[in-house]
């Protein structure tokens, strides 16, 4: 855990620093992709509890897997809104195909390179949910990472996900984005909070490394792609590595680190101030009510958002 913001809160404050307030200062509950985030949820918490009786029992990780989803797998369908019987065991099958893809695509060779990252950074290197923390201009920052593992020239910090797309990781032609959003006014405020994430892993992960070794963050889906099979159920994994989204906007993203800390630490949540009156963003408040406040939970009681409806022109 860590003592200052999260990527998952500065994600946040770029989407609107009033949602920001709502959510991290007041605590209002936000409703953003509940049921889909405890089924990425369950998916992690499957794969990594696979890892675990791997390494502490010996079983092999797929069994591990499947057991550990079988266990939780009630739990999980009385959290969500499962409307019948069929539409759970549907869901179950679709869990299952994912657990089938990754460890059909990974094998045990994330299991040897957890290994290896234990022997490296110690313990511990499987989660779900490591935090890890890292102090980028002065302030102190954190990401979650589901595992660590290490190669004999790199140390990654691996996020799962059910799909890239769900969790708003860019493509990989999009490695300008970050500096798109920050410095030209483009919009993409969750898509650049995963580059955030990256950044935040490497600092992090750079403690590790030595001559030669580097360090990233890599986000890797366990069901990219579904279809139908004769068994129920197919799925197929993708990841996309994160160092590439670095390569030129590293100084671009520790900035935006930096003014947003000292935003929050300023109680500066008005969006129209930071978006409109700062200079830290080349964009206007306009994009983040066409994108961001017809499906906010808060709109209803958001000052901002209400008054930009009563104007009826934002």
């Amino acid at each position: 855990m860590t003592n200052g913001l999260t990527a998952q809160e500065l994600t946040t404050y770029l989407l609107c620093p009033q949602k920001y307030e709502f959510e991290h200062v007041t605590e209002l509950t936000g409703d953003t992709r509940q049921e889909r985030d405890r089924f990425q949820q369950l998916l992690r918490k499957t794969i990594c509890t696979g890892y675990s009786e791997a390494r502490s029992n010996g079983v092999d990780p797929r069994d591990g897997a499947i057991e550990a989803l079988d266990v939780a797998w009630d739990l999980y369908a009385d959290a969500v809104n499962l409307h019948s019987s069929e539409q759970e065991s549907t869901e179950k099958i679709r869990a299952e195909a994912g657990v089938d893809a990754y460890f059909d695509a990974i094998g045990t060779t994330h299991l040897e390179q957890i290994e290896q990252a234990a022997a490296i950074c110690g313990s511990p290197v499987i989660g779900p949910d490591i935090t890890l923390t890292a102090t980028i201009n002065g302030n102190e920052v954190g990401t979650n990472v589901d595992y660590i593992i290490a190669t004999d020239n790199q140390i990654v910090g691996v996020r799962l996900t059910d799909t890239l797309w769900g969790s708003r990781v860019p493509w990989e032609n999009k490695t300008e984005i970050a500096k798109n959003h920050l410095e030209r006014g483009d919009y993409k405020p969750e898509q650049v909070g995963t580059v955030l994430s990256a950044r935040i892993a490497e600092e992090a992960l750079n403690e590790y490394s030595s001559d030669g070794t580097g360090a990233e963050l890599m986000y890797l889906s366990v069901m990219e792609t579904t279809f139908e099979s004769a068994d129920g159920c197919d799925a197929e994994i993708d990841y996309r590595r994160m160092g590439g989204y670095l390569s030129d906007t590293r100084e671009t993203i520790d900035e935006a680190i930096a003014w947003m800390n000292d935003n929050i630490a300023d109680k500066t949540y008005s969006p129209v101030e930071v978006f409109n009156e700062q200079e830290h963003w080349d964009g206007s408040f306009r994009q983040v009510v066409e994108n961001t406040c017809q499906n906010c939970s808060h709109a209803a009681g958001c000052e901002e958002a209400v008054s930009r409806e009563m104007m009826f022109d934002v």
